[in-house]
């Protein structure tokens, strides 16, 4: 046998083993049907259906401007209510945390096992911002006062501290909820 048919030989083997390892194993992210690719395809879509539902986000609409887009965790029963934010080390700029109550509340909030110091804004049924206690501090071993708002809430929204500050946010505004799973 000439060197070129021994050539072309070893390599058809080599490709059909490394067909047979891959059909066999799924080493690598390839296929040679098209089976395959409507079903990684179908996979994808699927996941960026699932994706696009999950997103939470309030739009802050200040007198000038643009709404401010906060993108959103929603704590809407107790457990959530409960750990809230605590022991995060990071919130991002643009993020935050959504209380979501059943009904009109005025209960009051702490910072208890907080890392990172926020403001919270107070919004009743319709939206509205009545009330924001801004930078918030954590609370210490022998202090952890309540923060509270004189009137009746149904939505607590957590940010970080200087959020308002910097983003002329006041009260009075309203905030729009674009919440994936209906409240």
């Amino acid at each position: 046998m000439n060197n070129q048919l021994k050539l072309l030989v070893y390599i058809v083997l080599l490709a059909g083993a490394f067909i047979y390892v891959q059909d066999r194993f799924k080493l690598f992210d390839i296929s040679l049907s098209d089976s395959r690719k409507k079903e990684v395809k179908e996979e994808i879509e699927e996941e960026s259906s699932n994706t696009a539902e999950e997103v939470n986000y309030v739009e802050i609409f200040i007198s000038e401007g643009d709404p401010i887009k906060v993108n959103v965790e929603v704590a809407d029963n107790d457990i959530k209510r409960a750990s809230g934010l605590s022991n995060r080390k990071y919130l991002g700029d643009y993020d935050g945390m959504l209380f979501v109550f059943e009904e009109k509340t005025n209960r009051p909030f702490w910072m208890k096992d907080m890392l990172i110091n926020l403001d919270i804004l107070f919004l009743d049924e319709s939206g509205f911002i009545v009330e924001i206690a801004s930078d918030n501090e954590i609370c210490t071993e022998y202090h952890c006062p309540a923060i509270s708002s004189v009137h009746m809430y149904k939505y607590v929204l957590e940010v970080n501290a200087g959020f308002c500050k910097n983003n002329a946010i006041q009260v009075g505004q309203n905030v729009v909820l674009h919440l994936a799973k209906s409240m």
